[in-house]
């Protein structure tokens, strides 16, 4: 296993944990379960994590996919700089995820308000990640960036 094969692995990460979290939020508010949103919140700050680490990895597979050939330096810019402003809002949700299971415990009144922007950060990241996701496809899944003419066999 290599650096970009790594980096293919972990990259997913924190798309789906931020879908789930999302959708375990929701659930969560509109059911009004504490529990239920600290499941959330941990799926978030797991998430941002793991956009650290697809960052990370991804430095190092792409001095391996700059040498192949067919590849586009400007491609892997575009995905890169993409994946910088994904994992600043996910770093945002991540702190605002322990912000929330901090206030619990603290018993801060804003707790409402608080899920609230946690859900809107989230919903952004996720739509901030999916485009990171979709620069990234361009770099080595050029069939599933191009229109296939199909022809009628009559």
């Amino acid at each position: 296993m290599n650096a970009a094969h790594l980096h293919l692995i972990v990259n997913h990460i924190p798309i789906f944990t931020t879908l789930i979290g999302i959708l375990i939020l929701a659930w969560g508010m509109y059911k009004k379960e504490v529990s239920i949103r600290n499941i959330a919140f941990v799926l978030f700050i797991v998430g941002a994590a793991s956009s650290y680490l697809a960052i990370e990895t991804g430095e190092s597979a792409e001095d391996i996919v700059e040498e192949v050939a067919s590849v586009s330096h400007d491609t892997i810019h575009d995905h890169e700089e993409a994946a910088e402003i994904s994992l600043w809002f996910a770093v945002v949700m991540g702190f605002l995820s322990i912000g929330a299971l901090a206030s619990r415990k603290l018993k801060l009144r804003f707790e409402t308000g608080l899920n609230i922007a946690i859900l809107l950060t989230a919903l952004i990241t996720l739509g901030l990640l999916t485009y990171t996701a979709y620069e990234g496809g361009k770099i080595r899944h050029s069939e599933a960036y191009t229109e296939v003419v199909q022809t009628s066999d009559e």
